[in-house]
């Protein structure tokens, strides 16, 4: 009965370490082949492509605002559309054989009043001009699926006070962010030559510049500002 227990005892133990070697085999296996499927898997191309896509539309939304801005009494409210339409098909060119799928969403109405993604709102003592896109990306190639982002593109121009020959006006872009290094060319007042534009510090608006004109300003005033992107907002006084 004893060699019995004994016998059974071994094979158990015999059953137990083939047992252990097989799953050690396996996972050795599966392990070699993660390994060599993230190694040659070219991930930093992945994500640079990823990146370029983002950033591009980004941009598109931008230039978008930029160009319906400029455009008198803003008569393409289609712009934007437009555009990243036209982007969805460039990319399957851009990138043929990746599998990508581009969609978006314009925004509408919400506090700013969009119309196809588009709003202004100007003429006024503190006036804006903004761009909202919604995307979702697929790359059927890697395997990516419902990548979203957020494009937005916004300039808010305030005019903080007048004197004499000076105005005080405050720019800001996306989040509150005040606009930097602008110059004459960027700000226009209306019947009045800019001579000057320097910048100061303020406590409520962060960055206030300062615009000369060549002559006494008279009231009510219009003026305008170009930021770096070519988005325009025209704000008036009183």
């Amino acid at each position: 009965m004893k060699k019995l227990i004994k016998h059974k005892k071994g094979q158990f133990i015999i059953i137990a370490v083939l047992m252990i070697a097989i799953m050690i085999t396996s996972i050795g296996a599966l392990m070699h082949r993660a390994v060599t499927y993230y190694k040659h898997e070219p991930w930093q191309e992945y994500l640079t492509l990823i990146g370029s896509i983002e950033l591009n539309s980004r941009r598109l939304v931008e230039l978008s605002l930029a160009n319906y801005t400029n455009t008198p009494n803003q008569t393409n409210p289609n712009i934007l559309k437009n555009n990243l339409e036209n982007w969805q098909i460039n990319l399957t060119r851009i990138y043929p054989g990746y599998g990508i799928a581009l969609n978006y969403t314009l925004a509408n109405g919400t506090n700013y009043n969009y119309y196809l993604g588009l709003a202004c709102d100007w003429n006024k003592n503190a006036s804006f001009s903004a761009a909202n896109a919604n995307f979702n990306l697929n790359i059927a190639s890697i395997g990516l699926t419902g990548y979203k982002f957020t494009a937005t593109a916004f300039l808010n121009l305030t005019i903080v006070s007048i004197t004499s020959n000076e105005i005080d006006v405050a720019v800001k872009g996306e989040d509150g962010t005040p606009t930097t290094n602008l110059k004459e060319e960027n700000f226009q007042v209306s019947n009045l030559t800019v001579t000057s534009v320097t910048s100061h510090y303020d406590q409520t608006d962060i960055l206030v510049y300062t615009i000369e004109c060549n002559e006494n300003i008279s009231t009510p005033v219009t003026m305008k500002v170009w930021d770096q992107r070519g988005i325009q907002v025209t704000a008036k006084h009183p």
